[in-house]
């Protein structure tokens, strides 16, 4: 088990954070261009959480492809190929 710092465990929580703020600010004051940058940071976390719900994280995809026995690998082989 590695440690990890506040900065690897926060960091993106915490720039998130910062661009809805900032989209937020840019809809309610700017207008015009403002409005394109306001929905561009405003959907940063929605990008963010559909990527992690569509996609595993490489840790879990690593760790299920150690699960796998060595027969089941070959009989995936065997069956990709015909």
């Amino acid at each position: 088990m590695s440690h990890k710092t506040n900065r690897q465990i926060f960091g993106v929580p915490i720039l998130l954070g910062i661009a809805t703020t900032l989209g937020l600010g840019a809809g309610l004051i700017g207008d015009g261009g403002w409005d394109g940058v306001a929905g561009l940071l405003l959907a940063a976390p929605l990008l963010m959480t559909a990527r992690f719900w569509w996609r595993a994280p490489a840790s879990t995809i690593r760790s299920e492809k150690l699960k796998e026995t060595p027969e089941e690998t070959r009989s995936q082989r065997v069956a990709g190929s015909a």
